[in-house]
């Protein structure tokens, strides 16, 4: 058995996770990832390409789909700013 470790997108920074739409080549952007219906070990991933306005999902691996949650997430909202 071989192991591959995992790495994630903070400790990898000049890895490109972007997924290229394919009908038109523009970035897609990350949208979701939710549980697979049939495989537990797998998420089901959504993409969305603005300029074609189509989705597109992929069933990736749930570690993968925790780096592009992780590494696509919006930002923290700033409470300094907001009086919280």
């Amino acid at each position: 058995m071989v192991n591959i470790p995992v790495h994630s997108p903070a400790r990898q920074p000049d890895r490109d996770l972007s997924a290229a739409c394919p009908k038109c080549q523009s970035r897609m952007i990350y949208v979701t990832a939710i549980p697979h219906p049939q495989a537990p070990q797998m998420h089901r991933t959504t993409f969305v390409c603005y300029p074609c306005n189509q989705t597109r999902s992929y069933s990736l691996s749930a570690a993968m789909a925790a780096a592009y949650a992780e590494l696509y997430a919006p930002p923290e909202p700033d409470r300094a700013a907001s009086g919280q």
